[in-house]
């Protein structure tokens, strides 16, 4: 299956130039890497404290559409997690990203099928100024992950306006005797504006979450330019709806972060500032994994970052992220990152 992988993503940088101008094919990929100094690992991408590598979901792909009529068009995309620099990932150096493909018609919309990023997690835009770092908003709160098995349908824009949806085929997922298989398996979202800001100032974004990633969520956001400055917000509620986690009936609550980021020149500043007490997040995940039954009361964390970015090039940038986490009822798990990282895109 690797070497298959391997000759798949290497094959289609040396497609015949009329072909990739017929269908509009592109190669692309990215590699970040960061050198991180954890407190505790709570909020590291592994788990790891200390000064150590993260890979900030490196990745290589190939996406296109071809046209079928004048109406009806086939797209696709194939990509890969690319892993192979850390040292516990020399035996699997690739993992699954997004992978599907789909039919759009001008008037109707696309529907596609594969792994997909789903709508809840996409609707986030990008409020979030530390997405894909170890600062990130879904160390407080669930909803980022994609899955595979899934059927995702998007509208046309209508005045600005997008409709999403995404199921999950539980059969693939549960077994009839698990009580999860019970729960919708689906989201919705709903968005308006466009997320670049190529269109407009501000973006929108509510989305509903039903049993996808265990839990029940509704989520709110918001992102709006001015000028240099960008401001942005993502608000959630969240419940746990797996009836196998630990005490899963008292995790419920709400969530939030609010960013901040100025543009001068080449450099971006960043702020951002959170708090969940839905005991739901990545972080309150590892509580309870660590602690289990013996976590009685529902962790709340907050936190506060500050970061930099400094374009070295189109496709060359370097960033680095510092902040805290605070674990209010378990300051084991509290958490210091330092974070200075190099990213290529092409």
């Amino acid at each position: 299956m690797k070497n298959f992988t391997l000759t798949m993503l290497a094959s289609s940088m040396f497609i015949a130039p009329q072909v990739i101008a017929d269908d509009l094919i592109d190669v692309y990929g990215r590699l970040d890497y960061s050198v991180t100094s954890s407190d505790s690992g709570s909020a590291t991408h592994n788990g790891k404290s200390g000064t150590i590598l993260e890979n900030n979901f490196s990745r290589i792909g190939v996406k296109g559409q071809s046209a079928l009529n004048e109406d009806w068009s086939l797209f696709y995309k194939v990509e890969v997690g690319v892993n192979g620099a850390s040292q516990d990932k020399g035996n699997n150096p690739f993992s699954a990203r997004p992978t599907f493909i789909g039919l759009k018609h001008q008037a109707a919309g696309q529907l596609a099928v594969g792994r997909i990023d789903p709508v809840f997690k996409m609707s986030k835009g990008f409020a979030d100024a530390f997405d894909n770092y170890s600062l990130k908003h879904d160390r407080l709160m669930p909803g980022d992950k994609r899955h595979g098995d899934s059927f995702e349908y998007k509208s046309p824009k209508w005045n600005k306006l997008q409709l999403g949806a995404s199921y999950l085929m539980e059969d693939n997922y549960f077994k009839d005797s698990d009580v999860r298989k019970d729960n919708g398996n689906y989201q919705v979202a709903l968005t308006y504006g466009d997320k670049f800001f190529k269109s407009g100032d501000f973006y929108l974004g509510a989305a509903f979450s039903d049993g996808i990633e265990d839990i029940k969520a509704t989520r709110l956001v918001g992102h709006v330019k001015f000028d240099k400055v960008k401001f942005g917000t993502i608000i959630q509620q969240t419940e746990l709806v797996n009836p196998t986690k630990p005490h899963y009936q008292d995790r419920d609550g709400i969530g939030f972060i609010v960013s901040a980021t100025y543009q001068i020149d080449e450099l971006l500043l960043k702020l951002q500032y959170g708090n969940d007490d839905s005991g739901t997040g990545k972080i309150a995940g590892r509580v309870y994994d660590t602690l289990g039954e013996s976590a009685l009361l529902v962790p709340e964390v907050s936190q506060w970052a500050v970061g930099a970015e400094y374009r070295l090039s189109k496709s060359t940038r370097i960033h680095t992220e510092v902040g805290q986490f605070d674990v209010k009822q378990y300051d084991d798990f509290d958490d210091t990152i330092v974070s200075l990282g190099l990213r290529f895109d092409f």
